[in-house]
């Protein structure tokens, strides 16, 4: 419908703007107003960070009047001004429907142009009907063990004035890819990777995010209620009108959900301008960062998801409680056989643990059927029944959010020797792009997380030849533990460009991929994983070595402290019968919010015809969080 009225007005404006012309004020006024903060955010227009040219970030040919819009500020501009200024048409046809906060715009900035307002009907009735009186940035958190959700996500929530309604019952604005339901998460990242999804701004019922992040997924929620005026909300309200049935072209790194956010929200208000900080990336707490930089968060709330509510009663429960629960789920034995032995409060709270896993298998494990359904209604009625309250304690705010952690980009200098049978020294120079490794400060991240993108080390040897020693693509690794009621699978998958230890290693292409389990204890997380590695280069004897072998590793993540241990052998292979096994130690050490010491040692053992060589590497590095 609304893509019928732009196309409507392409057709009527040249016909009509001898009429209006009249109206329109002089040129250097008009220059002025395309050139300004505000109507460049309403056309979401950047400077595109490869090709040096500043146009509009929409791809939809629907968001412009004008033929050369998307690139040409003054034009779009002066046909929407004509546009605004033509009056007649039939309710909800006028181009003042169509772009209601750029003409709430632009009568704001020429008070001395005769508007006229034309009926907008359909507007009228949907702004209404969402009664935006707040903004809420809602922050479903990081889910390690969904490639797709690995960062986070975001979406605004539309508060109702009075905040004693229900809050599912408001609505949410959302921005996400339009991907394809039959594409697996291989092709959803590629494509997202390199733009080969439409992202499109949805306006929807909170609950429904809710079920599908909080439930669904299992992930917790942070809410930060962010301190617009209701003028500049109303403004938010017009411009999610305006982007609606228009799209943007998604890009995982950069323009996703949490950039797109933040530029609607830079359109709503003059007092907002936070896109520009984010050029290559825009991970969602960095975003959630820029918010209280410029003032605009007014304070969080956090929100426990279903697992973290489980896994919090069950860490109160008796092992008799926690037994009672999984067999009330998964035996056929009468609910009321299964609680006799137990007194009466523990009955309530092996229903309620009861209930819960119930939920998890339903829609985490997608195990939804009659059976389990007939159960669940079964375990509501026999707690109803009890009126005793289950005794547990509120689930406990963690002690920093998720935008308290560090900051996502890292820079160090390393400085170490070689020893064995090839001796030197070295000082290597490490960036990464982003965002999180297990030895880094683990406050604000989700424990035994893990995921790096683009991560580069140049290293400058003893006699000044300087090469690259290392380039990670990507690194992603999940040591999610294993609990009385979730077994989670620990995995990893990493890519890029890497050295043996050793003064004349040549770099080769590697793809690593690993699945096991980890569990967690009083003396750290302790995992076992098998790994698949694929090396590529001419030094293999056939160009490639594909192996496997078991990987083992023990992890700390202490508040200042952070040590692992890890070993990795290879005794099965193909292409290059080489045996390759490493043992490596590294210790973290805090300073600072965002300054951490690392020290790291390693061996290599090559084995090949009977013959080992072995290379030992030790350093020590400082590094900085920005």
């Amino acid at each position: 419908m609304r893509g019928a009225v732009v196309l409507f007005l392409s057709v009527l404006l040249p016909a009509v703007s001898s009429v209006v012309s009249a109206a329109m004020p002089d040129t250097q006024r008009l220059q002025q107003l395309a050139d300004s903060q505000q109507w460049q955010h309403l056309l979401h227009y950047r400077l595109h960070p490869f090709t040096d040219r500043t146009m509009s970030q929409n791809d939809s040919p629907e968001f412009f009047l004008a033929a050369d819009g998307k690139r040409n500020l003054l034009s779009e501009l002066t046909t929407d001004l004509q546009a605004f200024l033509h009056t007649g048409l039939a309710d909800n046809e006028s181009a003042q429907c169509r772009f209601p906060a750029r003409y709430f715009w632009l009568k704001q900035q020429l008070p001395e142009v005769a508007f006229v307002d034309q009926p907008c009907p359909e507007f009228t009735a949907w702004r209404d009907e969402l009664d935006a009186h707040y903004l809420t940035l809602i922050f479903p958190a990081s889910h390690i063990n969904s490639p797709s959700s690995m960062y986070g996500h975001t979406l605004v929530r539309l508060d109702r004035e009075d905040e004693s309604r229900s809050k599912l019952l408001a609505y949410s604005v959302n921005f996400a890819a339009n991907a394809d339901t039959t594409d697996n998460e291989l092709v959803f990242t590629w494509k997202g990777l390199t733009g080969g999804y439409p992202g499109v701004v949805s306006v929807m019922p909170y609950y429904v995010k809710t079920n599908e992040y909080q439930h669904m997924e299992y992930r917790d929620v942070w809410e930060y209620r962010l301190n617009f005026s209701k003028a500049e909300v109303d403004q938010f309200v017009r411009h999610i009108w305006e982007t609606d049935d228009t799209f943007f072209d998604y890009f995982f790194f950069d323009e996703n959900c949490s950039y797109r956010l933040l530029a609607l929200l830079d359109a709503s208000s003059e007092r907002a301008d936070m896109t520009d900080d984010f050029v290559l990336t825009a991970v969602p707490v960095e975003t959630i960062r820029a918010l209280q930089k410029n003032n605009l968060v007014a304070y969080s709330e956090y929100r426990a998801s279903a697992a973290s509510d489980m896994e919090h009663k069950s860490s109160e429960a008796p092992v008799a409680v926690l037994n009672t629960a999984r067999e009330l789920v998964e035996s056929g034995l009468a609910i009321e056989t299964l609680l006799q032995p137990l007194p009466q409060q523990q009955q309530v709270q092996a229903l309620e643990l009861a209930h819960a896993y119930a939920r998890y298998l339903a829609i985490k494990k997608k195990q939804a059927n009659p059976v389990l359904r007939a159960r669940t209604i079964a375990l509501l009625s026999a707690r109803a029944k009890r009126p005793v309250t289950a005794g547990f304690s509120e689930i406990p705010v963690p002690a920093y959010r998720d935008d308290e952690g560090h900051l996502s980009r890292r820079a160090g200098i390393r400085a170490g020797a070689l020893s064995g049978d090839d001796q030197a020294e070295f000082v290597d120079l490490r960036f990464r792009a982003a965002y999180h490794d297990v030895l880094d400060l683990p406050q604000g991240f989700v424990p035994g997380s893990q995921i790096q993108m683009g991560k580069l080390d140049v290293r400058v040897w003893d006699d000044g030849d300087v090469q690259v020693q290392h380039f990670t693509v990507v690194d992603v690794l999940s040591l999610s533990h294993r609990t009385f009621f979730q077994r989670p699978v620990a995995w990893g998958v990493s890519g890029g460009l890497d050295r043996f230890n050793g003064r004349e290693a040549e770099l080769h292409g590697f793809i690593h991929v690993a699945l096991g389990r980890a569990w967690l204890n009083s003396a750290g997380r302790f995992y076992g994983l098998a790994e698949t590695q694929l090396r590529a280069d001419n030094q293999f004897d056939k160009g490639y070595q594909w192996s496997i072998g078991p990987r083992l590793g023990w992890l700390w993540q202490g508040r200042r402290l952070q040590a692992q241990l890890e070993a990795n052998w290879q005794p099965l292979s193909l292409g290059d019968d080489t045996d390759r096994t490493q043992l490596s130690a590294q210790l973290g050490w805090r300073l600072g919010n965002n300054v951490q010491l690392r020290a790291e040692a390693s061996r290599q053992w090559f084995e090949q015809d009977s013959a080992e060589t072995a290379v030992n590497e030790v350093s020590a590095a400082v590094q900085w969080y920005f």
